[in-house]
């Protein structure tokens, strides 16, 4: 026996040292080769070695017998360019799945000689340039996957070659010009997405009626227009049809109702008119539709009641009228009932959700009325009850109080009457209660302090009575709070000092007595204070001079005593009010411009005599005074006489001169704000090369002061100039235009502009501390502490919220860089220069392509890419250059910088840092210390969101807003004692949540699902 195991081991021996000697094969070896020219950021390939025969137990390699048939390599933090000569070696690989990397250059033209493919994914990547035209070489290939990377320029022909596509993915890519007629000899499609691209204005192609196979058609946002053609008949396997967000006019096709298995349609914002077909409901397999955002009208068909698998059903912001079927009740499957902004009348169905789980109910700007129907919530998963401005009267149902899922309620301006359910006040999801101009009555219960989510809470012009509880302090998320027009009473209660992030509270029109709570002061975030028309006694407290925030502050109507607290005036107030008070004493200077104080006898201004009783001298102590004053003045003037006529002779003529020159110089003035200008004044001050402060493309920027002390900014611009057959006046009329008619304390005030035949002046605010690009990319930069930079962020960020959903019409600034967001004496952001602002018609604006331009402006390293070769304006750029900015918080750098090679600017820079850990916090300014790193990590994940490729995929102004405010510094305290990691809380924990209800509000949903599954599906996202 021994003998026999000497032989067996040299047996194995000889086996082993001759497989050893072949070493990895040469498949294994491309696969290093691959391995070596990319950057494994989360060692996920560490299995890939030398050492192994073959590679195929390693990760995300698949073999057919010894070769490699299948490389999957999705969702990897992997990043690097394909590299070329490298993966077409593999000559029997049938599937390469690259999607959602980090990934980039351009497509590996030696993967034409894997000719056996059948499925490329290059989806979510940063690969792009041209589709090569061999791509008609993968005669195999079946599924080819290029959404949301970087392709450009125009589909090729030659795509039409490839006879066994099944599935073609082009949606979010940057492809041009026009679809290719060829593509429609792909007779074997079942399925074909080429939504959100940036196609020529055309009409669906009717070569589509060649897709007899299809099952899935997605064409949304393609700038189609025309009608819906009757050629999507022939589509019998059709399942889900999506021409959303187009131009489409004219009639939903009765052809549409006869297709058999036709599950989703997607109609919504076109221009589509007419009504719903009445032959709907052959549609038996129908489970959404969506027609939202056109103007058809007519009635709901009763055929719809059949439609046994129907979940969601949107009609909103149309024409449709008539009563809602009752039969929509017996419609077990449905979850989704949104039909606002229509002209609907009658009642909503008594028994609408006592056969189904509704989970959004939304039938607001109506003309409904009758009792709420109670069983909305009987499937206990009703997220959203929405049904204000309609006529719906009698009490709120008590079964609500007990539906703890709800997130969103809205039934302001109805006839409501009887008290709000006592559960409804604490709901736990709770994030928006709304609803006020109603009937209603009974008191707020002290169980609100369950409410925690709350951000919003309006219930003004009803009839509530009471206190206002002190468990209204546990609501920590709150940032309105609106109860005015009531008749609550009692103390204003001191617990209101804990709601830190409370931005809004109105308790105007009730009866609360005793005095302002001085805790108010804590309130840091607050810019709207309304204390008016109540019973308050007592000083003002000087403590609210420490809302740095404010911009109003109403306290009119009270029996408020005392005087004005001379703090006030460094707050940015745009509006004080504290008329009919007791109020005494001498009123600020610096409040004088925008403070109401009339009905208070013993208040005066600066220029009043003030001689309030028992305040005044003895009349011989007065005549003294007099005299001495008079008898002082008289021999100033006499000494003054005397020496200017020494001088008169030598400077009359010049003197004369000057001055003839500027008065007469015929100067316009047109004033937006309280403010005395003299033009000559101001035009004497830009005549001075020693007066400049600034200059641009656009012109020079001179600092001026007024006759009463006030420094201004003056930006001097030429009277404008012929270019073709326009003329060109460096923006002026835009800026006029713009900055005239808003008033936002983070946009800088326009407070006057002057002009004649030679020049035009815009006089603005000054603004001691210059721009944030000045300061931040100076030696000065490191004295911008982490805190200072993050409220720069914020405060520019509300002020472009304002200019994007505030104003009517919307506002796009098209220039947002650092050097244009000044800061004043606290280094408060102010948006400024609105030379190139564009006023977009909110009729116009359906999509992020806004208004096309005829040549690109910006500044280079801030224009975003969409921009630069679609002349398509819309607030998306506007957010994509705020990232930019963001970016410079962040790094500290420049946009462009020679550091960061040729070619590449601070985006390109920072994403590819951003792939590993150590990159990541090497973009982050040394300039700021270690312990600010994880609250840049949270902005630079807002920023990173700002800069995505496509528009659609960008969060909206507001959006930004609520993700930095979740970004805010937290103190060392409060990072200590979080629960989670601080790098993960801003999407794992509240922002996430934040983001979805955000979400909820939009009326584009397509960009918030699409922004929302890239962030889930991306779990490398920074690297983290």
């Amino acid at each position: 026996m021994p003998f026999l195991n000497i032989i067996y081991l040299f047996i194995y021996l000889f086996i082993y040292f001759s497989r050893s000697a072949k070493g990895l094969s040469e498949e294994g070896q491309v696969l290093l080769q691959f391995k070596n020219n990319i950057t494994d950021v989360s060692h996920q390939l560490t299995n890939w070695v030398a050492t192994d025969l073959l590679p195929c137990n390693w990760t995300g390699i698949t073999c057919t017998g010894s070769s490699v048939t299948n490389i999957n390599l999705s969702n990897f933090n992997i990043s690097g360019e394909v590299p070329e000569g490298v993966l077409g070696q593999l000559t029997n690989l049938t599937a390469l799945d690259l999607g959602n990397t980090n990934m980039g250059g351009y497509f590996p033209l030696d993967l034409l000689n894997c000719s056996n493919l059948m499925t490329l994914n290059l989806s979510i990547t940063y690969i792009g340039g041209p589709l090569p035209t061999m791509i008609s070489q993968l005669t195999k290939l079946q599924i080819l996957d290029l959404s949301y990377s970087n392709f450009v320029g125009t589909i090729p022909d030659s795509l039409g070659e490839l006879p066994a596509l099944q599935l073609l993915n082009l949606k979010a890519a940057n492809f041009t010009g026009v679809l290719p007629s060829s593509l429609g000899k792909l007779t074997n499609l079942t399925e074909i997405y080429l939504g959100l691209a940036n196609f020529t204005l055309a009409a669906i192609p009717s070569w589509f009626a060649s897709f007899t196979k299809l099952k899935t058609l997605w064409l949304r946002g393609n700038l189609l227009n025309g009608s819906i053609p009757d050629i999507f008949a022939n589509l019998t396997e059709l399942v889900s049809l999506d021409v959303s967000e187009n131009q489409l006019t004219g009639s939903i096709p009765l052809s549409l109702m006869e297709l058999p298995n036709l599950e989703v349609i997607e109609l919504y914002a076109n221009q589509l008119s007419g009504e719903l077909p009445a032959t709907i409901g052959n549609l038996r397999s129908l489970s959404q539709i969506d027609v939202s955002q056109n103007e058809l009208s007519g009635a709901i068909p009763e055929s719809v009641t059949t439609l046994a698998n129907l979940s969601i059903f949107h009609l909103w912001q149309n024409n449709f009228s008539g009563s809602i079927p009752p039969g929509m009740a017996n419609l077990q499957a449905l979850t989704e009932f949104v039909l606002f902004e229509n002209h609907f009348t009658g009642s909503v169905p008594g028994n609408l959700g006592q056969n189904c789980n509704l989970t959004r109910f939304d039938v607001s700007t109506n003309l409904l009325s009758g009792p709420v129907p109670a069983h909305l919530c009987d499937g206990q998963q009703l997220i959203e009850l929405i049904f204000f401005n309609n006529m719906f009267s009698g009490m709120m149902p008590d079964v609500y109080g007990s539906c703890m899922t709800l997130a969103r309620v809205r039934f302001e301006i109805n006839k409501l009457s009887g008290p709000i359910p006592d559960g409804l006040w604490g709901a736990p999801e709770m994030l928006i209660l709304t609803a006020h101009n109603n009937m209603l009555n009974g008191s707020i219960q002290p169980t609100i302090r369950s409410a925690l989510n709350l951000g919003t809470l309006d219930i003004s012009s009803n009839w509530f009575v009471g206190p206002l509880p002190q468990e209204i302090g546990n609501l920590l998320l709150i940032q309105k709070l609106s109860a005015s027009g009531n008749n609550l009473s009692g103390s204003i209660p001191p617990q209101l000092s804990d709601l830190s992030r409370l931005n809004w509270l109105d308790l105007s029109q009730n009866a609360f007595m005793g005095g302002i709570p001085a805790a108010l002061g804590n309130c840091s975030h607050l810019s709207t204070l309304n204390l008016s028309m109540n019973l308050l006694t007592g000083p003002i407290p000087s403590e609210l001079g420490e809302l740095s925030s404010l911009t109003v502050l109403d306290l009119s109507h009270n029996a408020l005593t005392g005087e004005v607290p001379s703090i006030l005036s460094r707050l940015p107030l745009e509006n004080l009010d504290v008329s009919y008070n007791n109020l005494s004493g001498v009123l600020p200077p610096g409040l004088l411009p925008v403070t109401d104080a009339k009905g208070n006898p013993y208040l005066c201004d600066v220029a009043s005599n003030c001689e309030a009783s028992g305040q005044q001298t003895s009349s011989k102590s007065n005549g003294v005074m007099v005299s001495a004053v008079v008898g002082t003045f008289v021999a100033a003037m006499i000494v003054l006489i005397v020496g200017s006529c020494c001088f008169y002779r030598r400077y009359k003529i010049f003197n004369e001169q000057r001055k003839g020159l500027l008065q007469n110089a015929s100067w316009h003035l047109t004033s937006f704000q309280k403010v005395t200008v003299k033009e000559y004044e101001i035009a004497e001050f830009c005549n001075n090369p020693d007066n400049v402060i600034g200059s641009g493309g656009s012109g020079k920027v001179y600092k001026a002061v007024l006759s009463n002390g006030q420094p201004v900014a003056v930006k001097k611009l030429g009277w404008g100039e012929m270019k073709g057959d326009a003329l060109h006046d460096h923006g002026f009329r835009a800026e006029v235009e713009t900055l005239g008619k808003i008033r936002h304390r983070n946009i800088v005030k326009l407070l006057c502009c002057c002009s004649n035949n030679e020049s035009n002046l815009l006089v603005y605010e000054y603004m001691p501390n210059g721009s944030l690009g000045d300061i931040l990319h100076s030696t000065k930069g490191g004295t911008l502490d982490w805190a200072m930079r993050y409220r720069i962020a914020l405060g520019a960020a509300q002020g472009l919220e304002y200019l994007h959903h505030d104003c009517l019409p919307q506002i796009v600034h098209r220039d947002v860089k650092s050097n244009n967001i000044l800061l004043d004496a606290d280094y408060e952001a102010h948006v400024a220069d609105f030379g190139l602002a564009r006023v977009l018609e909110t009729t116009t604006i359906t999509t992020w392509r806004g208004e096309s331009m005829s040549a690109v402006a910006g500044s280079y390293g801030y224009i975003a890419p969409e921009y630069a070769y679609t002349l398509n304006i819309g607030e998306k750029s506007d957010i994509y250059s705020f990232g930019v900015v963001l970016l410079e918080l962040i790094t500290g750098k420049r946009p462009i910088e020679a550091m960061f090679g040729e070619g590449v600017d601070l985006v390109k820079w920072v994403m590819d840092k951003i792939q590993s850990t150590e990159g990541l916090y090497e973009v982050l300014d040394t300039r700021l210390g270690r312990a600010a790193h994880d609250d840049m990590i949270l902005m630079l994940r807002v920023a990173v969101l700002c800069l995505c490729r496509h528009p659609n995929n960008r969060p909206s102004m507001r959006e930004v807003v609520q993700l930095l405010v979740e970004a805010e510094p937290k103190s060392y305290e409060e990072k200590f004692n979080s629960k989670s990691n601080i790098s993960d809380s801003i999407w794992q924990g509240t922002a996430t949540t934040q983001m979805k209800n955000i979400a909820k509000d939009m009326t584009n949903k397509t960009k918030a699902t699409d922004t929302m599954n890239y962030i889930v599906a991306t779990p490398n996202f920074l690297g983290l």
